[in-house]
């Protein structure tokens, strides 16, 4: 069974990351059937423990689509930032598959993504279509 883990980063300076298991196939079947349930049980866990709820910026979320995968993702989370042991979990998380994306979970910053207010982007990214 499939398992997907999303990471957060808050204000105040700590971390929580959640897994659940899944039947989704891929990060993008799980995304699209289950939109913001794990950001809602952070938030509900973060307000139960009276902790803020206003992150850094967006989370990530991780799908493991075996138990392998998972283990690989349990590896990366519980290394130190920056660490030579953190560059090697990253390393076996790609070799086992599992796919990483950004999690827009906050209201301004899902405006931000639909409206263009984003920093810094590319020539190719701010590029519109053909009128």
């Amino acid at each position: 069974m499939a398992v997907v883990t999303l990471l957060s980063d808050f204000i105040d300076g700590t971390s929580m990351a959640l897994a659940e298991d899944t039947d989704a196939a891929d990060l993008n079947a799980f995304m699209t059937a289950n939109q913001g349930r794990l950001w809602a049980s952070v938030q509900q866990r973060r307000r139960q423990r009276r902790q803020t709820v206003v992150r850094r910026g967006p989370g990530t979320v991780y799908f493991a689509a075996d138990a392998t995968g998972a283990a690989t993702v349990e590896r990366y989370l519980s290394s130190e930032t920056g660490s030579v042991e953190e560059a090697a979990a990253m390393q076996a998380m790609q070799a086992a598959g599992v796919e990483i994306a950004p999690h827009v979970g906050a209201d301004r910053e899902r405006d931000a993504l639909l409206n263009g207010q984003l920093r810094g982007l590319t020539d190719q990214a701010k590029a519109e279509g053909f009128g």
